[in-house]
């Protein structure tokens, strides 16, 4: 008998499964008390599936269930869909009445997620919907592309779109621009970027770019000719290189600790493959929104290196600057050692340490090799920036990240193949960190990891995270996590309070959509002495709302967690002071919705969340897995048709 789906309180089509066979030892045997299961031990984790046989004995009535479907006596049953089991087992003796029971707790993990859920199904983010027309109203398209570039360069074009108050509106699709049909701009809850080929040619290139009922056009103008400064070693003065320079850094160059170097907008630096500019002083760079500066390299498959700011004297502040092409040691954590450390080697465009300060407002770091960044008791402060196409944003342990209207998505791509590697949008350790307004999303492992390193805090408002792997939010060790007002959708887990002690207080906060909307525990069998609070929240249609099992001991840790005044999917007996959400019966809990609505629109678009451009009529029959662009306070209806070989099966 196989048994795929009775771990499930969703219908399956809201999973993606891939199922390895491994035979797995059949000579395993559990006995508790006098029922004897063969096949499966208690408290147990196993690789892609397990089979277990609950043995029968003459003279007694049996009964088992797993999860609380009833399975087979007596015979073999396979279980090959990852997630966490119960299998209770109860038997009467016939002749004296008297019963028995006994209880298996065990784990069946998919082994090509690596090590990375335990208890839970792999959880592949939906694709994105793209956004009604209703949902552009009273916004703009703003632009961010050079307004003069040299010739042969891949040309940067960062979108955002924005509301009436300037404000990034969250809204998702394609930006059509006539000529650059091979070159879309995808554009994620409001912002995205995309490199056009470098043209061999001098000429205006005017980009029209629209989408729904929003146009707008940028010209930018190729050079015929450009005439390059070459620049590399110390810069021991004070140097303003002016506006709309075009510079060529061919090795190493570093800024003195008394030194300043500025450069104005318009500008192009283009650096050599490898090479590192460090500065030991500071670093000024005056792009603007319509006259940016750009650092890249001649050909961005041949990374340069990025910055280093190592002394307590290094500062750099930049404005109106993108950032591309950097990264070109895939090993410099291990070929830099006395570096700090990080959970991955990339090397990182900015690395700040020692005191250091950085600041970056209206910039765009983008399509980059290694890291974004890298702290070790640095000081990193953005604001209005984008962080797109990166192994990662980066990890700083200690010192201070303060991000305000940021958006980090796409670690490494929105349509990346899962790969267990820690590509975080952010792992923060120590320090006193904070999040403000921002965006994170489309990342294959958390959108922020505060996990193993020293205790900090960090401060989380009125953010949105989206499309993770695993976790929106992963709060682990010493660590006081603050969450308020903050969206977490299509993630594995929303908020999590993890291994060590840290202590999680989320208030007025939606998390819908996953696979869990707030967990006491973690995938290890670690240590588990933290708190999870979680107030006046929305914790709506995951596949489960709530979880408190940890596996120290394989218990629901109900005296860590106080998750109470709730609005939930379906009341938990071990979370009771919820309340059911039912807005059908009581319209009024709509308005709940509306503080965190990424759009005011009264349509939303809708399409069929699915990878595949076609499904097999198999998995068909088990449901087609629909999503809306965003949720909404509307009720929303689609007529459809289902057709297969011309004929009509169904339609609605």
């Amino acid at each position: 008998m196989s048994i795929s789906a009775v771990a499930h309180r969703l219908n399956c089509t809201a999973l993606s499964f891939l199922v390895f066979l491994h035979l797995l030892p059949a000579f395993a045997t559990t006995a508790m008390a006098a029922i004897t299961v063969a096949g499966v031990e208690d408290k147990e984790v196993y690789s892609n599936r397990v089979v277990f046989t609950v043995q029968s004995e003459a003279g007694f009535e049996y009964t088992a269930q797993l999860n609380g479907a009833s399975v087979a006596v007596g015979t073999r049953v396979e279980v090959s869909e990852p997630g966490y089991y119960e299998l209770d087992v109860r038997r009467r003796d016939v002749s004296s009445g008297a019963e028995e029971s006994a209880l298996i707790q065990f784990i069946v993990r998919a082994t090509d997620r690596g090590n990375s859920e335990w208890g839970l199904p792999p959880w592949t983010p939906y694709p994105t919907i793209d956004s009604a027309a209703g949902e552009f109203a009273d916004a703009a398209i703003r632009i961010v592309a050079p307004a003069e570039y040299p010739l042969g360069l891949d040309i940067p074009v960062i979108a955002r779109i924005e509301n009436s108050g300037g404000g990034r509106l969250g809204v998702n699709g394609n930006l059509s621009v006539s000529g650059f049909e091979a070159y879309p701009l995808r554009v994620l809850r409001g912002v995205g970027s995309v490199f056009l080929p470098g043209v061999t040619t001098p000429e205006t290139i005017a980009y029209a770019a629209r989408i729904q009922s929003l146009a707008v056009e940028k010209t930018i103008a190729i050079e015929s000719s450009t005439s390059w400064q070459t620049i590399a070693g110390d810069i021991a003065a004070s140097t303003d290189w002016g506006d709309n320079v075009r510079v060529r850094i061919t090795g190493a160059l570093t800024v003195a600790s008394d030194a300043t170097l500025s450069l104005g907008s318009g500008s192009v630096v283009m650096v050599d493959p490898g090479v590192r500019i460090a500065v030991e002083g500071s670093i000024v760079v005056r792009g603007t929104v319509d006259r940016p500066v750009v650092f890249t390299c001649q050909d961005r498959n041949i990374p340069w290196g990025g910055f280093t700011f190592e002394k307590s004297t290094s500062q750099g502040k930049f404005a109106g600057t993108i950032f591309t092409g950097s990264g070109a040691d895939t090993d410099w954590f291990d070929n830099n050692p006395g570096h700090g450390s990080s959970h991955r080697h990339e090397e990182p465009l900015l690395y700040v340490s020692n005191g250091a300060r950085v600041t970056l407002t209206d910039c765009w770091i983008v399509d980059n090799h290694g890291q974004a960044g890298h702290g070790e008791n640095g000081y990193l402060t953005m604001t209005r920036c984008l962080v797109q196409k990166c192994i990662t944003a980066g990890q700083y342990n200690r010192g201070a990240v303060t991000l305000t209207d940021c958006s980090l998505i796409e670690f490494p791509s929105e349509t990346a193949p899962f790969a267990d590697d820690d590509n975080d949008g952010l792992y923060l350790t120590g320090g006193a960190h904070s999040l403000t307004d921002c965006l994170i999303g489309w990342a294959l492992d958390d959108g922020v990891d505060a996990g193993s390193g020293s205790g900090g805090s960090v401060d989380v408002r009125r953010c949105w995270f989206e499309s993770m792997c695993h976790e929106a939010m992963a709060w682990s060790e010493p660590r006081i996590a603050t969450v308020a007002d903050t969206v977490a959708l299509n993630c594995g887990q929303g908020i999590e309070c993890g291994f060590g002690s840290p202590d999680v207080n989320a208030v007025h906060c939606l998390s819908t959509a996953n696979l869990v909307g707030a967990r006491f525990g973690d995938n290890y069998d670690w240590d588990y002495d933290g708190f999870l609070k979680v107030r006046d929240s929305l914790l709506l249609f995951n596949y489960r709302d709530i979880w408190g099992r940890a596996w120290d001991d394989w218990t629901i840790h109900l005296d860590q967690m106080d998750v109470r005044d709730n609005y939930v999917s379906s009341i938990d007996a071990d979370f009771p002071d919820n309340r059911i959400w039912n807005p059908q019966a009581d319209p009024n809990q709509a308005n709940e919705l509306t503080p965190f609505l990424p759009t005011p629109a009264g349509t939303v678009g809708i399409g069929l969340a699915t990878l595949a451009d076609t499904l097999d009529i198999a998995a068909v029959a088990k449901g087609i897995p629909i999503r809306l662009s965003t949720f909404t306070t509307r009720e929303v209806s689609v007529d459809y048709t289902m057709d297969s070989g011309g004929q009509e099966l169904a339609s609605g």
